[in-house]
């Protein structure tokens, strides 16, 4: 179909900003800001090996799949800048019994909206909604320092779209750090953090987050001594994981990557040259953003040790919980057109592809998604002597139909 209005410079289709997914013990809050977050959204080598973690351990898991469920961490984050103002989010592990007192984590997505469109929205229906984190909460210090993932969001999207992600690594053992991409995020777009910023290219801005994260671990604050830079991964999803991936092929400080729902080609030309390091590309076999055969042929040029993830009957959207987002009344879409808000049909499609009824619920998806995310991670770092549930058998009862295909390079 023709390229959306908010598509990409490359000529890629995107997605729509993801919103928040938090874990399933947490309800997902419908609402106009969500709903408006979301509508306008989408979709040189280095050598070096994986460096070994610092301590490696051997995980006995009492089932196939130990990184599904939540870590024995609390979460933590805090909010920072770049040198130019940008923000970035930081989830880090945090003590479990020393969150009380801490602000939890609020997502106000109409805030990030330009005072004209926080105008078309009612008082009573701009809705806060909250995550599993807490605000600048005592850091877990026992094991430290903790790997780092330095996260990319997409076209439109925001450093919290992915909440779950995010906040299911850091309660593993992992400092996570967002940017705002100004460029092509939701308040960059729609709202006004972009003034004033001077453009960077997106693996500029993420290899400024990791300094930033560098910089603080060896600082005063509550990143103190969290982060080992010899143990760094990155992530992104739709337009960011084109960054990510471009991020781990240009940066040898990164030492394995995952990209969800990435495609290249249109005007923004071929892929950068793949990583040599360990990478994850993971896919809904029904996208109707990202094609998947464009996420497949990423996969198929990239260097081992590589990992191939389908989600079966998934749309775009199966890695958010935009789905979840006004789905008793109908979903965003319905939400969209009950207000009359000015949103380009062009623009529906990209809030609800993967929300039909012809799709199985996004959130069956999710334990999966984690448990081959932290899996991913752990075993490139050498955290785990061993992999541990990163093959299709033991993902198979966690709720969706999700395959794993993997060439580690070795006999």
């Amino acid at each position: 179909m023709p390229a959306p209005a908010w598509s990409r410079p490359d000529g890629v289709r995107e997605t729509p900003p993801m919103t928040v997914r938090l874990p399933l013990r947490f309800a997902a809050a419908a609402g106009v800001a969500a709903l408006l977050a979301t509508a306008t959204a989408c979709s040189s080598d280095s050598s070096d090996e994986p460096a070994a973690a610092a301590t490696s351990t051997t995980t006995t898991p009492s089932s196939p799949a130990p990184y599904a469920e939540p870590g024995p961490y609390a979460v933590g984050f805090t909010a920072q800048q770049l040198a130019d103002g940008r923000r970035v989010v930081v989830w880090y592990p945090a003590e479990p019994t020393e969150t009380g007192g801490h602000q939890q984590e609020t997502i106000d997505l109409a805030g990030m909206l330009s005072p004209e469109l926080q105008k078309l929205i009612p008082a009573e229906q701009r809705v806060k909604y909250k995550g599993n984190a807490y605000a600048d909460a005592p850091p877990a210090t026992d094991a430290a320092p903790y790997p780092v993932v330095i996260f990319s969001h997409g076209f439109a999207g925001y450093p919290e779209q992915s909440l779950d992600i995010t906040t299911h690594l850091a309660s593993w053992g992992f400092v996570v750090a967002a940017p705002d991409h100004v460029e092509r995020s939701l308040d960059g777009i729609l709202g006004t953090a972009g003034r004033g910023v001077p453009k960077m290219d997106d693996v500029a801005v993420l290899q400024a987050t990791l300094d930033l994260v560098e910089q603080g671990s060896r600082g005063e604050g509550v990143l103190k001594g969290l982060a080992d830079p010899d143990r760094v991964v990155t992530s992104g999803h739709s337009a960011g994981a084109g960054a990510a991936y471009r991020f781990a092929s240009e940066d040898p400080r990164v030492k394995a990557w995952i990209s969800y729902s990435v495609g290249f080609g249109g005007r923004g030309g071929p892929p950068p040259a793949a990583p040599k390091k360990p990478g994850m590309v993971m896919l809904g076999t029904t996208d109707g953003i990202i094609d998947p055969a464009a996420s497949e042929q990423v996969y198929a040029g990239m260097n081992t040790p590589k990992y191939l993830v389908k989600v079966a009957d998934g749309g775009h959207l199966v890695f958010s919980d935009i789905c979840l987002i006004g789905r008793s009344a109908g979903g965003i879409t319905a939400i969209a057109k009950a207000l009359n808000l000015p949103i380009p049909p062009e623009l529906l499609k990209l809030g609800s592809d993967g929300c039909e009824d012809t799709h199985p619920p996004v959130e069956k998806a999710f334990p999966a998604i984690d448990q081959l995310t932290v899996a991913f991670y752990r075993d490139a770092l050498g955290i785990d002597e061993q992999p541990v549930g990163l093959d299709t058998e033991a993902v198979q009862d966690l709720g969706a139909d999700v395959t794993v295909e993997s060439d580690t390079g070795t006999s």
